[in-house]
């Protein structure tokens, strides 16, 4: 277990300069002109697209927004994050809503439920920040009960995105591993894939390095982020074939074989 890079990134959430408690989690927006809130919207589809009567999980779930929007799913919703501050901020949020969710402070490699007893959990961009990757697959198999399903949001090493990550030396140490691994170890820990999409064939967000801007330059997040029937332009130009390998965002649904 890589305990140094754990606390690292800890720190990092805890400390309130790069990630705050007010800003870590967004609204979903399908009409939005900012390609992140608009790929939000897809993800938080995807949830409700797949999720299954029971209890439902939001696994690393910062300040519990998504979670507080997706509420009306379940009532046995649950949030796991390691963040006390952003925990507190859930707790706070659901009651302000009148909502009854339950956030929890805990480690994902080893998360503080009961086998079987889960029949939806999703986790939106954070699995790429946790060492032990292989722990985390393996304890969501764990929790998950038969023809329980998982969304997962993935980032693939083998993308123009984790060139452009590595030279923000100032962020917590990603983890990013490339496709074909992340694909068997959803095989090895008996889940299946039921739907797969990619996203950001070109790293969105990113301003490093200075000499690849000709593919940073912020009209793309624009341009990438419009619709062409149901999907963004992103998402056609990144599952086509070929380019799908080295795509950074990869949105995996699986089902926990019976």
């Amino acid at each position: 277990m890589n305990t140094q890079s754990t606390e690292k990134t800890k720190e990092a959430y805890e400390a309130g300069k790069i990630y705050k408690s007010s800003t870590i989690c967004a609204h979903a927006d399908r009409n939005s002109p900012e390609y992140a809130l608009r790929q939000l919207w897809e993800k938080i589809e995807l949830v409700r697209k797949h999720a299954r009567p029971g209890r439902l999980v939001d696994l690393c779930c910062a300040t519990g927004v998504h979670l507080i929007e997706l509420a009306d799913l379940s009532e046995d919703a649950i949030g796991v994050d390691f963040s006390a501050p952003f925990i507190e901020k859930a707790k706070a949020d659901a009651d302000a809503a009148g909502l009854q969710i339950r956030f929890i402070e805990g480690d994902v490699r080893a998360i503080p439920l009961d086998s079987a007893t889960v029949t939806t959990l999703y986790s939106f961009s954070a699995l790429y920040l946790v060492p032990d990757l292989d722990k985390v697959i393996s304890e969501i198999a764990r929790v998950l009960g038969p023809s329980g399903r998982c969304i997962l949001d993935f980032g693939n090493s083998r993308s123009l995105n984790t060139y452009c990550v590595s030279k923000y030396t100032e962020l917590p140490p990603s983890f990013h591993l490339p496709l074909p691994k992340i694909l068997k170890m959803l095989s090895q820990n008996g889940l299946s894939v039921v739907e797969h999409r990619a996203f950001q064939i070109l790293p969105l967000w990113a301003d490093r390095p200075g000499w690849l801007w000709p593919l940073l330059h912020p009209k793309w997040k624009m341009f990438m982020g419009k619709r062409l029937g149901n999907r963004m332009i992103d998402e056609w130009v990144s599952n086509l074939p070929g380019l799908k390998q080295i795509a950074f965002r990869h949105l995996i649904v699986a089902e926990k074989c019976s």
